[in-house]
C-alpha cells in the first residue's frame, strides 16, 4: 500500500512538474505574442498618424466633386435627422428581438450621427465647431462604421446586417450628392453680397 501511495505521489508530482513546464511555455509564448502585437500596433499607429496628417476637411467631399449636387445643406440636415431616427428605431427593434450586437451597433451609429449633426455648422455662420465639409468627412467615417458594424459587433451573415450595409451605401450616395461648398462660410458671404 505504501508503494502504491508513493508511486501515485510520484506520478502526481511528475504530472504537476509537466503541467508547470507547459504553463511556463504557454506564458512565455503569450508574452512573446503580446510583444509582437504591441510592436505591430505601434507600427500601424505610426502609419495612421502620418496618413491622417494629410487628411483635411475637404478630402472626402471633394472626391465626389464631379457628381451632380442635388442636396443642399438644409436638406442634408433633415437627412441626418432621418438617419438618426432610422438607427434609433432599428436599435430598439433589434433590442426587442434579443439581437444585442445589432442593437448596440444601431445605437452607436444613431449617437454618431446625432452628435455630429448637433455640432455641425450647416449654414456656414461659424457658430458651431464642425464645418459642413468636415461633416462630409465624418459622414464617410459613419458610413464605414455602419458597413463594418456587422463584423465589429458579431452579426455578419444575419439578416440585420443588411440594414447596416444598405445605410452605408445610402450614405455614400448622399455624400456624393451633397453640395458641400454651399454650407461653407465663403459661400454664405457670397450669397449675402
Amino acid at each position: 500500500m505504501k508503494k502504491r501511495t508513493a508511486r501515485t505521489a510520484n506520478k502526481v508530482q511528475d504530472a504537476t512538474g509537466q503541467l508547470s513546464e507547459v504553463m511556463q511555455d504557454a506564458t512565455d509564448g503569450l508574452r512573446e505574442f503580446g510583444q509582437q502585437v504591441q510592436s505591430g500596433v505601434s507600427r500601424v499607429n505610426r502609419q495612421l498618424q502620418s496618413r491622417i496628417s494629410r487628411v483635411d476637411e475637404s478630402t472626402i467631399p471633394d472626391t465626389f466633386s464631379n457628381a451632380p449636387k442635388l442636396i443642399s445643406p438644409r436638406v442634408h440636415a433633415w437627412l441626418d435627422l432621418a438617419v438618426t431616427g432610422y438607427f434609433a428605431i432599428l436599435g430598439t427593434w433589434c433590442a426587442l428581438r434579443g439581437k444585442r450586437g445589432a442593437a448596440t451597433a444601431a445605437f452607436v451609429n444613431a449617437g454618431m450621427v446625432a452628435g455630429v449633426s448637433l455640432l455641425t455648422d450647416y449654414e456656414g455662420t461659424g457658430e458651431k465647431p464642425i464645418s459642413f465639409k468636415m461633416h462630409g468627412t465624418l459622414d464617410a467615417v459613419q458610413a464605414t462604421k455602419a458597413a463594418l458594424a456587422p463584423i465589429l459587433y458579431g452579426f455578419e451573415g444575419e439578416p440585420e446586417s443588411l440594414f447596416f450595409y444598405g445605410q452605408a451605401a445610402n450614405e455614400v450616395a448622399v455624400i456624393a450628392s451633397t453640395d458641400w461648398d454651399e454650407g461653407m462660410p465663403s459661400a454664405s458671404r457670397r450669397k449675402a453680397a
